[in-house]
């Protein structure tokens, strides 16, 4: 007994001793969590968990590359045998693509070749006709009045507007609302004060002239041009009013002045009538 106190003093202090020897044992029994021993048994169960995770991978990877090895040959079968017929003989080359062009080429300038000589012809036609106009008006200048001679003249516009419209040439106005420079030109500005018919056609004072994209003559045009209105500052409308009040104030004036005077002499009227 003596023994045991000693131990325990040293040990754990001045304690009782407990005479009950199971709850010793159970004492020397606890553990904390940390301390806990793994049983046998647990990691029993953790490696066949592990085991059969790993040979759940390796099932997976031997199915993909299975797959794959199906793919490469998949793949080898369309090379040798192409599911979409050789259209190689319908492709064109750059020397077919430049024979193309230059035949092209070729075409177009046969046609303006012909447009240009059928124009030049219409043309030495109309220059025999106006030496055969101008001998016979020489002839004739003594009979022939201005309006025989402008309508001689006229016949011309019909020969001319022909020319140019079996050349491909456009006569006419281009659509266009609102000013463009590159198909019309400027002749007269008309002013307005509505901002919105800034820069508006006015007015189309000629017709325009166009050969394919080509721009032969611009058509001429007048047009809008905003101009603000005036606005008077402050002080010359405080001047304005100043100068309404002051001719208000002499009329007012003038005509108080003027009343007496009437008045006197109706007064005087009317004593020489009872007198």
């Amino acid at each position: 007994m003596n023994e045991k106190k000693l131990k325990n003093f040293l040990t754990n202090g001045f304690q009782g001793i407990k005479d009950d020897p199971e709850e010793e044992v159970a004492e020397e029994e606890t553990f904390s969590e940390e301390e806990v021993p793994v049983s046998e048994e647990r990691t029993d169960v953790t490696n066949e968990v592990f085991e059969e995770r790993m040979d759940e991978l390796s099932d997976n990877m031997m199915a993909l590359r299975s797959q794959v090895e199906e793919l490469r040959a998949g793949i080898a079968e369309l090379k040798e045998d192409p599911p979409y017929p050789d259209m190689s003989p319908f492709v064109t080359t750059r020397e077919q693509i430049k024979s193309l062009t230059t035949a092209i080429d070729r075409q177009n300038v046969e046609i303006t070749n012909k447009a240009l000589v059928s124009a030049m012809e219409q043309i030495a036609t109309m220059r025999e006709d106006f030496f055969k106009l101008c001998q016979g008006m020489r002839a004739k200048i003594d009979t022939m009045s201005a309006k025989d001679v402008l309508s001689s003249f006229e016949a011309y516009e019909v020969d001319m507007e022909n020319i140019l419209s079996d050349g491909g040439v456009f006569i006419g106005h281009f659509p266009y609302d609102s000013l463009n420079t590159i198909h019309q030109r400027i002749v007269d500005v008309v002013p307005t004060d509505d901002p919105e018919k800034n820069s508006m056609i006015a007015e189309r004072l000629s017709d325009g002239y166009k050969l394919g994209n080509r721009v032969l003559l611009k058509e001429k045009v007048s047009v809008y041009k905003y101009i603000e209105p005036e606005v008077q500052e402050p002080a010359e409308e405080e001047a304005k009013a100043e100068t309404e009040e002051e001719t208000v104030c002499e009329t007012i004036s003038e005509t108080v002045s003027d009343k007496p005077e009437e008045s006197e002499k109706k007064n005087e009227e009317t004593l020489e009538e009872e007198e």
